[in-house]
């Protein structure tokens, strides 16, 4: 077997029963490769695979950390669920933290994607999902005055927006529309996440549809690097 590879099963083996624990610091590279009895580029090779496999993560200057767990997400089809109902469901503790909540001037993209004249009033959702503790999505969300009428900075503390809609204002959601794309978070929202500017997030954009196809909501979610989707497709 290749010494990059026994590397590698060396360090998942040890992650895996708990000698490094997330967020804990490995060895450094020289110090592996006197280990093994290598060079440091067999190190680095070795390195960057469990890094591209989001088992570790690389930090300049710092040296090679674990990472923190994933946080999965199911997307099936025939499945209209949502991110907190899988973290509900898994037991995590998730709670949320409203930056603001007010009637806010918005962009025409945004009236379009809500499907709404010029004049009608518009009201933004700025929040923080934290999860075990740490911060782990901010969620900026525009939503019509007649939306935004039925919730509170009460509710908006404890629950999904989906589960006040459906559950406090009897809107049932009948449609998700989702666009996920990486980027490199702004100053504010690295801030209120916790990272660096110059670590990538996932961005989930997405619409609410009830019944009618009315527009309930429009706005994207920002997630750190640890959040995992996957997606179920039946025939």
């Amino acid at each position: 077997m290749p010494l990059y590879l026994v590397i590698q099963n060396a360090l998942r083996a040890a992650i895996g029963n708990g000698t490094y624990a997330p967020g804990g610091r490995l060895p450094t590279e020289a110090e592996l490769a006197q280990q093994f009895g290598t060079t440091k580029a067999t190190v680095v090779h070795a390195l960057q695979q469990l890094v591209f496999e989001g088992l570790i993560e690389r930090r300049r200057g710092a040296g090679s950390f674990v990472a923190q767990p994933a946080v999965d997400t199911t997307v099936d089809t025939h499945n209209l669920a949502y991110f907190e109902r899988d973290i509900f469901a898994s037991g995590k503790d998730l709670v949320y933290k409203v930056v603001s909540f007010a009637q806010a001037p918005v962009d025409d993209h945004v009236r379009e994607a809500l499907r709404l004249g010029g004049d009608e009033p518009v009201f933004e959702l700025r929040r923080i999902r934290i999860l075990a503790g740490q911060p782990f999505a901010y969620e900026r969300r525009y939503m019509p005055a007649l939306v935004a009428s039925g919730m509170t900075e009460e509710m908006l503390a404890r629950h999904a927006v989906q589960h006040i809609l459906e559950h406090h204002m009897h809107t049932p959601i009948v449609k998700f529309i989702n666009a996920v794309r990486v980027s490199l978070p702004p100053a504010d929202i690295a801030r209120h996440l916790d990272i660096e500017r110059s670590r990538p997030v996932l961005v989930r954009t997405h619409t609410f549809l009830d019944k009618r196809d009315i527009a309930l909501l429009w706005g994207e979610t920002v997630y750190r690097e640890e959040y995992k989707i996957h997606y179920v497709l039946t025939a």
